[in-house]
């Protein structure tokens, strides 16, 4: 239970490693025809190769937009090319990102570059990614239908199952804890891979999951019941907020490639919110996961229209973490954690 105050001294990483990754994975006929819609290119429109700037990040283990970027050749268009870098033991993703293994910590939440920058790193939130919405919510709470847990309130004293000690893992529970007066006191066990909070569940070996995508139907499909979602929790869009951190160093080193960066994960948020059922599927099956039991309806995802980040939604996030004690307000300024220096001018 103590484990969460931690984070006053340095970001608790827990990398996330997946089996493998390959842009080849199955994906099923209609996301399949939907890549070779995407125009992927092999080189320049004179028909030369052309060299692609390379930007390392972690390896994904979620839904997420980078995968969809890739796959349907809007970072090649850009001139970028996505190298992806396995977990490191004992080492989390912001500590690979200082120690230069990966340029880029993506999908994340902006607490973690303002606890970075409590920590005297240099870094910044650049673009922005996922948001919550009530028919895609970020995270869905699933228990046994035959369970003690009928609805958020009765997690108390119970097993809840988080992937690490992070805002959207424990963090968004404990807010609900504290804004209906309920005790703390919540048992939180560690499991790291996507997929095993949900066979847990299925097995009785925990009282609740919190569930990402695209992981809901799994839960569902074994007779699960969903008691809730963070949508239920914040009813804001802002809440369930991605974000993709660089170091300082490298923002300033490489502008146009950034702005370049910008654009294709621009145009792979608007693509998955236009064509949902396609973009599950194809980043399904980039992950390794039997496409055939994905559906838009557990697992889908919104990402954020807005070219850059929105002021607002930033200063929500420092309303939820200084409540939950992650720093003391005046530790660190929300402008000093993001920049839109590198957002498209334009929206699409």
């Amino acid at each position: 239970m103590k484990m969460w105050k931690m984070w006053k001294i340095w970001v608790v990483g827990v990398a996330i490693a997946v089996a493998f990754f390959t842009a080849g994975s199955f994906v099923n006929a209609e996301a399949a025809d939907a890549v070779k819609g995407g125009g992927a290119k092999d080189g320049a429109k004179d028909g030369t190769k052309k060299e692609l700037f390379v930007i390392r990040t972690q390896i994904q283990s979620v839904h997420n937009e980078i995968q969809i970027a890739e796959l349907l050749g809007f970072f090649e268009e850009e001139g970028i090319k996505i190298e992806y870098v396995g977990g490191v033991e004992g080492l989390s993703t912001l500590q690979m990102l200082e120690q230069g293994l990966i340029d880029a910590q993506t999908n994340t939440h902006p607490n973690r570059a303002a606890q970075a920058r409590i920590a005297g790193m240099k870094v910044r939130c650049a673009v922005p990614g996922m948001v919550d919405h009530p028919d895609y919510p970020h995270v869905r709470y699933f228990a046994r239908p035959d369970g003690a847990v009928k609805t958020l309130k009765d997690i108390v004293g119970k097993k809840v199952a988080i992937q690490n000690y992070n805002s959207c893992y424990d963090g968004y529970l404990r807010t609900y804890l504290k804004d209906n007066g309920l005790p703390d006191d919540v048992e939180w066990v560690t499991l790291a891979k996507g997929g095993h909070a949900e066979q847990a569940l299925t097995q009785g070996l925990i009282d609740l999951t919190t569930t990402h995508p695209p992981f809901g139907g799994i839960a569902a499909r074994a007779g699960n019941k969903e008691v809730a979602t963070s949508w239920d929790i914040f009813r804001s869009p802002a809440a369930g907020l991605a974000v993709h951190i660089f170091k300082e160093d490298f923002l300033n080193a490489h502008p146009e490639e950034m702005k370049a960066f910008s654009r294709a994960m621009y145009k792979a948020r608007k693509w998955n919110n236009e064509h949902m059922a396609e973009a599950i599927a194809l980043v399904g099956g980039a992950l390794g996961l039997d496409t055939s039991t994905l559906s838009v309806e557990w697992d889908g995802r919104w990402y954020s229209e807005e070219p850059g980040f929105l002021k607002e939604d930033i200063d929500m996030w420092f309303d939820i973490c200084e409540a939950l004690g992650y720093w003391n307000p005046g530790d660190v300024e929300p402008e000093d954690i993001y920049t839109n220096d590198y957002a498209p001018t334009e929206k699409l």
